[in-house]
């Protein structure tokens, strides 16, 4: 629910508070990062836990907008929302830091049950949704397609030819997620939804 302050200020002001609050989570990844240097093997890891941290990041943000919001203004999808950022955002950071304390089968098998999880929570999510956040969604992963089907060709074929170095499956994964959270960015600033 937007009041009319929010729904006046123009699309560069709402894009520009996003690009605010991301820069932020780019800062804090980076601290992040630098905590695990020990266990961080090179920028597939760093761009996965600034991943974690993001999408926590944006789990936070969320469940305090949630808390703070007037009790006759309905919850909506706002709880499952924030799982299902709060369970990538750890399915980002087992691989890396799990392995320290843990058996890396036994990280395997956690990160299997949490995807499980979050698989459950995203079709409650979708089917939870109203119109608005299902075109959202929707809108979302066409953008996040066509980007990375794209991308994926013009990689490919420099790849074939010997012009660049192959990727490693974490790379693209991180690659992906970070694609995926700019698309949605995008689709929610075009629905009004920031």
């Amino acid at each position: 629910m937007h009041t009319e302050t929010t729904a006046r200020r123009p699309v560069w002001q709402r894009v520009l508070g996003i690009v605010a609050l991301a820069g932020m989570g780019a800062l804090s990844g980076y601290a992040l990062a630098g905590l695990g240097r020990d266990v961080i093997g090179g920028w597939e890891d760093e761009v996965a836990m600034l991943m974690a941290v993001s999408l926590t990041a944006m789990a936070v943000v969320s469940a305090g907008v949630m808390a703070t919001r007037p009790r006759d203004v309905p919850r909506g999808c706002g709880l499952l929302q924030i799982v299902v950022l709060l369970l990538a955002g750890v399915m980002f950071a087992l691989p890396v830091f799990g392995t320290r304390m843990l058996d890396p089968n036994l990280v395997f098998a956690i990160i299997l049950g949490l995807l499980a999880v979050q698989t459950v929570a995203n079709l409650m999510l979708w089917r939870a949704a109203d119109e608005m956040l299902r075109r959202v969604m929707s809108e979302t992963s066409a953008m996040a397609f066509w980007a990375l089907q794209t991308a994926l060709f013009v990689y490919a074929a420099a790849e074939r030819l010997g012009l660049i170095d192959g990727l490693t499956a974490w790379g693209m994964t991180g690659i992906l997620m970070g694609v995926y959270l700019a698309a949605s960015i995008v689709a929610s600033v075009r629905r009004g939804m920031t």
